[in-house]
């Protein structure tokens, strides 16, 4: 019986659908998935199909770019393999393909699939020693959607390595949650409940919301930060928009929601009593969220001890973790990763530039960073000579930078860890 070669006609979308299905469970062919086929057919895709008695028994398509065409999918249904068919359908591809300005045709093809045979009767040359690179994104569109309107991002695993110095709280976050969370099953053989809420506290700018970044970066996971000002603007009461939030969140398969000043929307009830609404659906949500594996609520706050004792209890917050200024190991660490964009002269010292630096934040030690170096960038630009940074610019910049965290901030955070701390 002869079979007809032609370009697919949108009244045989059908039939080659039909060929396609029967052909999944083959091992000699290639994964069908045909919801992309179609997809591709929509779009404009060069389809040649081989018909009998208008049956489709074969097909091959193909996408092009200029003058490059790629061969996306060869099928041919087992019963007319082996009697040219696939030599024909190359054929009337290469065809369509010739008037369509096409000068070189590649196809990737596992060893021994439908259409190895037929290519290489074509002429087609193998290419050997190149390897298929290929990465399945962790996101669904559906989930993109939801990341989207809620502002997320997915962040860069790097960003714990930038983390510099805090060893002290780098280990604990690593530790606690991190590790946890990435092993799971571990964690459930030995009894371990992977922690899904953290409240961190301390001083302004010791790097909390740093953290929290690197943390879901390490993870892999979105990071999705609700900001209390931009809930408490939309349609909705602030509590409603919260509500909002963790149930469309929660429909994520992993996630990172960090709150920042969570003081602003958590206050004790008995200070603030126009707060008590939202604090109660906190008091709802934040249990309902905790039920949910694979999910991490992170909240921050300046001022620990204004946030209402009852969302602070076990239950619903796993980790209450101190956040503190770097010491002097970690002030150390800043200085070098600042002074590693630097041209300095010979002797400059991390080291002691750190012992200088008292109740710096990473802040206060980029800023004083920047101030060395615009005071060595007017130099050169005012006498022409070289462009360095000198002990001295840094010695003045240093002395110039006042310290964000006062010795009666230092002495407060320390009642609050031993109050307040649980890990």
């Amino acid at each position: 019986m002869d079979y007809q070669i032609c370009d697919l006609a949108p009244a045989d979308l059908g039939a080659a659908v039909q060929l396609l299905e029967a052909l999944r469970p083959l091992p000699d062919s290639a994964p069908m998935e045909i919801a992309q086929f179609i997809s591709d057919v929509n779009d404009g895709a060069i389809v040649v199909v081989a018909l009998v008695n208008s049956s489709v028994v074969g097909l091959v398509s193909a996408r092009v770019a200029g003058d490059r065409a790629w061969t996306q999918l060869v099928a041919i249904s087992p019963q007319w393999r082996r009697k040219g068919i696939g030599s024909a359908l190359a054929r009337g591809l290469e065809g369509r393909l010739l008037h369509l300005g096409v000068r070189k045709i590649s196809a990737l093809l596992g060893p021994g699939e439908v259409g190895e045979t037929a290519l290489i009767n074509r002429g087609f040359k193998p290419t050997t020693g190149m390897v298929l690179y290929e990465k399945l994104l962790s996101l669904e569109p559906g989930d993109v959607r939801i990341i989207d309107k809620w502002g997320g991002q997915i962040l860069d695993g790097d960003l714990w390595d930038q983390a510099a110095g805090m060893e002290r709280e780098k280990n604990l976050i690593d530790q606690r949650i991190v590790a946890p969370l990435s092993d799971p099953s571990l964690a459930a053989q030995i009894g371990l409940r992977p922690p899904a809420t953290a409240l961190m506290f301390g001083p302004p700018g010791t790097g909390k919301t740093t953290f929290a970044r690197a943390l879901a970066g390490r993870l892999g996971w979105p990071f999705v930060e609700l900001l209390p000002s931009k809930l408490s603007s939309g349609e909705g009461t602030l509590a409603n928009e919260l509500r909002e939030a963790f149930i469309e969140l929660g429909r994520l398969d992993h996630v990172v929601i960090f709150i920042d000043e969570f003081d602003e929307i958590a206050p004790a009830r008995e200070s603030r009593p126009a707060s008590a609404g939202v604090v109660n659906e906190l008091l709802k949500s934040i249990p309902e969220f905790r039920r949910r594996p694979g999910k991490l609520l992170i909240c921050a706050t300046n001022f620990v001890e204004t946030i209402d004792p009852a969302v602070m209890r076990p239950g619903r917050f796993d980790l209450l973790i101190g956040i503190g200024p770097p010491d002097k190991t970690a002030l150390t660490a800043l200085w070098e990763r600042a002074l590693a964009t630097m041209t300095t002269e010979s002797g400059v010292d991390p080291a002691k530039l750190a012992s200088q630096c008292h109740g710096f934040t990473p802040g206060d030690v980029d800023l004083a960073s920047q101030r060395a170096a615009a005071e060595a960038f007017a130099r050169a630009r005012a006498t022409g000579k070289a462009a360095v940074v000198t002990n001295e610019d840094l010695a003045t910049a240093t002395n110039r930078t006042k310290a964000s965290i006062t010795p009666e901030m230092l002495s407060a955070y320390q009642a609050e860890v031993s109050m307040f701390e649980r890990v």
